[in-house]
């Protein structure tokens, strides 16, 4: 287990227990926006931002759009009243939690998954669970209601949704899927549970606890389960009362039967939508249940969290025999990738990865996708060389596949082929501007090149067009100090504590980037409007906890 129970809940805990707060300037950025000098484009913030910053995710993003490149079109059905005879969302469970007190709860449970170091964040793996999971959750038509979806660094077979819109989805999971129709399946599914509010139900008897103490047990509860389906896993003895809350505190939330049916019925629903075979919900619960005669410590743990019965599964096949069946359903080129590159991610030194294509090897010839893995693995390796024309004749093959233009870049680059890695990743900007996984990863070539200035004009350029992630926030800085922009990159790093709720590192970042020298007018504006904001922020973060 990578950081006790008791570490986690212990830190959560000490949070405040009122988290209520009014905006003091036009946004979380000041009036210019996170990265550049122009006027930031989103409303005035009403709340100080919670931890993390997550990729955009509007509803709208997914329509109108291919989500997957190679996916086929989303095909929406006639059947769009279904979601009236489930439970009513106005009853006293929601308005007990808001949805603002909800994104708080999920933010501060995403930083504390984060702080864990349990979360795959790599830009590719990212993109392609988000535009994925959008592409589900526009089909439910919640435009208040924000959807995340993370990669879970763990080789359980599990999954999970928690407040804010959170969707967390394992490694081992993704890994043991046989097609994206089944890992859309239970990415469906999950999203069913966030759509239906469950997690707001399930705390209704919780009552008495404050928001901070709800996003403390859950995330231990969390944790915990990624330490192979034992919340109480932590290896502290002064852990031990924490344990406890935390496993009394999971069985009062786990998901009912008839929640996970709800579940099952709306994720078929979303499935169907957007364009892929609902019966994959029932495939995927069969695929799960082949393990179930396994001991019971060995039964994976989603099948512990979300129980197949013949019944659910019968009900899972009869609902989804409601919906048109289409002539072809697609799966995009991407799937079969990303797979292989969450494998070589999570893999652990001594897994060998090198050798487990090695192995496929002796007895058939490497799928495209397998050989795209194997590259990867030589990369890692420091052996570019050898991957450069297996990436080339892959580039040749799916040219639409960008992940593969960026690999051959990489490759260029372990090989010492700067000039060759600098075209290529032009080329490939030229080709899909603004991709995200292209951007950071050309960014970090320019840097490591010896050409910050030009990386850190590349990531402002995106970034003001595109929300960062935590990490990329960081490599922005990163790109900033490294071309001698000493004030930026402090207001960066400033950023980057405010996406993880660190007020008092903010403050202090904010400070030295006010006492740099040479600064322009533009620059001292926009630093002296974000202090002061982060600086009201903290002085309403202090009444409340002394109930001023």
């Amino acid at each position: 287990m990578r950081r006790t129970l008791a570490a986690c809940a212990g830190s959560l805990l000490t949070l405040s227990s009122s988290l209520s707060f009014a905006a003091a300037a036009p946004g979380p950025y000041g009036p210019y926006g996170p990265y550049g000098d122009q006027p930031a484009h989103s409303a005035p913030a009403q709340h100080p931002p919670q931890p993390d910053t997550a990729p955009p995710d509007p509803a709208a993003a997914a329509i109108g759009s291919p989500a997957l490149s190679g996916s086929v079109p989303q095909t929406v059905t006639s059947d769009t009243g279904l979601f009236g005879t489930l439970p009513d969302l106005g009853g006293p469970a929601y308005a007990m939690i808001t949805r603002s007190d909800e994104d708080q709860i999920g933010q501060m449970i995403v930083a504390q998954i984060r702080g864990a170091h349990l979360l795959l964040e790599d830009p590719e793996v990212d993109d392609y669970l988000q535009q994925l999971g959008m592409r589900l959750a526009s089909q439910a038509h919640d435009e208040k209601q924000s959807f995340h979806y993370r990669c879970m660094n763990d080789d359980e077979i599990n999954s999970f949704a928690t407040f804010g819109g959170n969707v967390f989805m394992f490694t081992g999971l993704i890994l043991r899927t046989r097609s994206e129709g089944e890992l859309a399946a239970v990415m469906a599914h999950e999203t069913g549970h966030v759509v239906q509010r469950h997690m707001a139900r399930a705390v209704e008897a919780e009552s008495h606890l404050s928001l901070a103490s709800t996003a403390a047990m859950l995330a231990a509860v969390l944790i915990g389960v990624a330490g192979h389906g034992n919340p109480g896993s932590g290896e502290a003895m002064e852990g031990a009362m924490a344990m406890a809350q935390a496993t009394a505190f999971q069985k009062s939330i786990n998901f009912t039967r008839s929640e996970e049916i709800e579940a099952d019925y709306v994720g078929i629903q979303l499935l169907a939508a957007a364009g892929f075979d609902p019966q994959e919900m029932a495939n995927m619960f069969e695929t799960l249940a082949q393990s179930e005669g396994l001991e019971g410590n060995e039964i994976p743990a989603i099948l512990q969290n979300h129980p197949v019965t013949p019944e659910r599964l019968a009900a899972a096949r009869e609902r989804a025999a409601q919906f048109p069946r289409l002539a072809h359903y697609g799966e995009s080129e991407d799937y079969a990738f990303i797979k292989e590159r969450i494998r070589v991610l999570a893999a652990t030194p001594d897994q060998r990865i090198d050798q487990y294509y090695a192995n496929l090897r002796v007895n058939r010839p490497l799928t495209p996708a397998e050989r795209y893995g194997e590259a990867l693995t030589q990369i890692r390796d420091g052996r570019g060389a050898i991957a450069v024309p297996t990436l080339h004749a892959l580039q040749a093959e799916y040219p639409e596949l960008i992940m593969l233009y960026t690999a051959l870049g990489q490759a260029y680059a372990s090989a010492g082929q700067e000039r060759e890695a600098r075209a290529q990743f032009a080329e490939a900007e030229r080709l899909f501007p603004r991709n995200v996984p292209l951007t950071v990863h050309y960014a970090e070539m320019l840097i490591k090149d010896g050409q910050p200035d030009q990386a850190h004009a590349l990531l402002l350029d995106l970034f003001n067009n595109v929300d960062p992630t935590p990490p990329q926030i960081q490599l922005t800085a990163q790109a900033a100090s490294a071309a001698g922009d000493t004030g930026d990159a402090y207001y960066y790093m400033a950023q980057y504590n405010l996406a993880n709720g660190e007020l008092g590192l903010a403050n202090q970042e904010l400070e030295l980037a006010l006492a740099t020298p040479q600064l322009s007018t533009v620059q001292r504006e926009r630093f002296r409007a974000q202090l002061l904001q982060v600086r009201d922020w903290m002085r309403e973060q202090q009444q409340a906890r002394h109930g001023g």
